[in-house]
């Protein structure tokens, strides 16, 4: 196929997994991708398939390395509790009390976990390497603390782009390179549409994972006000981000926390469901960029 296509991945945490349902679909489509941005999860699923383009071996990664040592290293085991009753009491009982802890801690430190930290985790997903020689070339977005700009990596080691990508403030540390502070992609550009370039590619898909709907706030405290108002700007933000693509995908996570990594299958069923609804869209749109003279011979010989 001679159209180009790219896709910006949004951030979003665990909801992330939804990429990798949308970058199957376009894989048993026959839809190669020419370009990926990603911030923050778009980032680590945009980096590991820019790698390995292959959704069934990203899926398999992910089932291998979601296991208990990695909620552990990230601070997250009480997710490991099961749907009871009892195991629901337990699992907001010890969130509650962590949060107390993190309020504590917050006068002394950048962050709850350690860059060095996240590093071990992102090497479970992504293989050592540089940007540039990735199969599929590859734009990571990141935010610098000091200027509010956004920070573009198409080069350089792609651990350390992907580290401050996904450096979720206050959460985990900032990461210090070329004597900036940078982190989560997602603070300053959610979906990173705006850097796919547009001399490599001749038609955009961006993925948004912002909540789509919230439940009533029931714990209210300055802490929750804060998470929720920030949570609206950043999906407000993103769907203006998103809607610059040829074709917005936004995949139903209904209200799932960014830590959710438990529900990793069902996550993926919606990235499935959700392009799939999609891509007459998609098909329409990059039929419409192929020359005149080979849409003729496509409707002899369909390319899709």
């Amino acid at each position: 196929m001679s159209v180009r296509v790219g896709i910006a991945l949004g951030g979003g945490g665990a909801r992330g997994l939804a990429h990798v349902g949308v970058l199957k679909v376009l894989e048993e489509e026959g839809i190669s991708l020419s370009y990926i941005a990603g911030t923050s999860i778009g980032a680590v699923v945009g980096a590991m398939y820019a790698q390995n383009p292959s959704a069934d071996g990203i899926i398999e990664r992910f089932k291998r390395s979601l296991d208990d040592e990695f909620y552990d290293q990230l601070g997250l085991d009480y997710l490991k509790t099961d749907g009871a009753q009892e195991a629901t009491f337990l699992r907001q009982t010890t969130h509650n009390l962590k949060r107390r802890i993190a309020i504590n801690l917050a006068q002394n430190r950048t962050g709850l976990l350690k860059e060095i930290r996240l590093k071990s985790i992102l090497f479970k997903f992504i293989d050592a390497g540089n940007i540039e020689d990735t199969k599929i070339p590859l734009a990571i977005v990141a935010t610098s603390l000091h200027t509010g700009d956004d920070i573009i990596f198409r080069k350089g080691d792609i651990i350390n782009a992907v580290a401050a990508s996904s450096s979720i403030p206050g959460f985990l540390c900032p990461v210090c390179l070329d004597n900036d502070l940078l982190t989560d992609g997602g603070v300053s550009c959610p979906v990173p549409v705006k850097y796919l370039p547009k001399k490599e590619v001749d038609v955009t898909i961006g993925v948004e994972l912002g909540v789509k709907r919230y439940h009533p706030m029931e714990c209210i405290n300055v802490i929750e006000i804060i998470a929720r108002a920030d949570m609206i700007t950043s999906r407000n933000l993103g769907q203006m981000m998103v809607n610059m693509a040829d074709v917005a995908i936004l995949p139903d996570t209904q209200e799932l926390h960014w830590s959710d990594f438990s529900r990793a299958e069902e996550l993926i069923k919606v990235g499935i469901k959700s392009a799939r609804v999609k891509l007459p869209e998609i098909k329409e749109v990059i039929r419409k960029k192929i020359p005149w003279y080979k849409r003729i011979l496509s409707s002899q010989f369909p390319i899709f």
